[in-house]
């Protein structure tokens, strides 16, 4: 089976031996780079035709190098000056255009490098919460899958903390590759039964007739059946290819798989993507739950959505429950599937009758 490489392999985001190429934008920042080299004794190659700056840094590592320049420049500075990392004695090429950044991004990713060490070690946990038909608050419907990374002295860390690392070390595509996996694993692993809602980045999926088989023969693996697994479109508000969110959503329901939107309601966006998306399952924007049965504005478009929803045939879940006088009005406006903290908290369980 053939895999996307851009999901599949985690890159080293600093290597012990290379070439750092620097194009400063004007004259006195690479004075000042100039100056931070020699204070630690790295020369640097000059040329002038491109203003090109190449240090090599496998003394004393391109960790302290960036440090040593970030004393010296400002941040504008330091987003101005773009930056390649090559391996050692080889120039820059065309293929190589494509990886050039700036030394702020190179800074932010060696930061995040912790990222790829848990990625690598597989140190990724899943928290279930269930979600309930508005029926029957006794036996879940299915649970949503929700990622914790495991710190190398054994703490949490948030969805968050990964995330914002991802974007920092540029391995989103990994993180949400790898975290689909995770969660398909450990909810095998802990016993989850019915339905798994699977999360997942639109923008992490390159190309989903590569960046997906990986998943699917995680799920032949768990030997789940492909129709209880709902891949979750999070993030939706910031999806900017509408057509080609839809060639994500078609090649999971090719592949036997459901999909829903999460945050429908948060702006117009996620409205006007419903006729070509056309999901099975939407999930209603938290904001528009909290304190529902106090807010008129947010009772007609709660109450609107599920009525649009059901005329489309599509179930809807209000998420983000958390008092008792919300989860009465979805009763009462027989919305399809309820879950918040009210009916139950994520754990690394699933929920059990009488757990709260």
């Amino acid at each position: 089976m053939t895999y996307c490489k851009k999901c599949d392999s985690i890159p080293e985001i600093a290597p012990k031996e290379g070439q750092l190429f620097l194009w400063p934008p004007v004259s006195h920042i690479t004075g000042k780079i100039l100056a931070s080299a020699k204070s630690i004794d790295l020369p640097v190659e000059k040329t002038a035709s491109v203003a090109t700056l190449t240090i090599n840094y496998s003394r004393p590592g391109l960790r302290d190098l960036i440090d040593v320049i970030s004393k010296d420049l400002l941040p504008e500075e330091m987003t101005a000056t773009k930056a390649l990392i090559m391996p050692p004695k080889q120039s820059p090429e065309i293929d190589d255009i494509s990886r050039i950044t700036s030394l702020n991004a190179i800074r932010a990713a060696i930061g995040a490098e912790w990222l790829g060490d848990v990625l690598r070690e597989s140190r990724l946990n899943s928290a279930f919460q269930p979600i309930f038909p508005i029926s029957d608050f006794t036996a879940p419907y299915g649970h949503e899958c929700l990622l914790r990374g495991v710190a190398a002295d054994g703490s949490e860390i948030t969805p968050g903390q990964l995330f914002d690392a991802a974007q920092s070390a540029t391995l989103l595509f990994q993180l949400d590759r790898a975290a689909r996996a995770a969660n398909v694993r450990n909810a095998h692993k802990a016993g989850v039964t019915g339905n798994l809602f699977i999360n997942f980045t639109p923008s992490s999926i390159y190309d989903p007739d590569f960046c997906l088989r990986s998943t699917i023969e995680v799920v032949e693996e768990c030997q789940i059946d492909r129709s209880s697994i709902v891949f979750e479109v999070i993030e939706t508000e910031k999806v900017r290819s509408t057509s080609h969110l839809g060639h994500i959503l078609r090649s999971y329901r090719d592949s036997g798989f459901r999909v829903a939107l999460d945050d429908v309601g948060s702006g117009y966006s996620t409205l006007n993507m419903l006729p070509d998306l056309r999901p099975d399952i939407i999930k209603i924007d938290r904001e528009l739950i909290d304190h529902v049965d106090h807010d008129n504005f947010k009772q007609a478009i709660v109450s609107k959505l599920i009525d649009l929803a059901k005329q489309l045939g599509i179930e809807v879940i209000a998420e983000g429950i958390e008092r008792q006088e919300e989860l009465d009005f979805l009763t009462e406006h027989k919305v399809d599937y309820v879950q918040g903290f009210l009916l139950g908290r994520p754990g690394p369980k699933p929920f059990t009758t009488g757990r709260a």
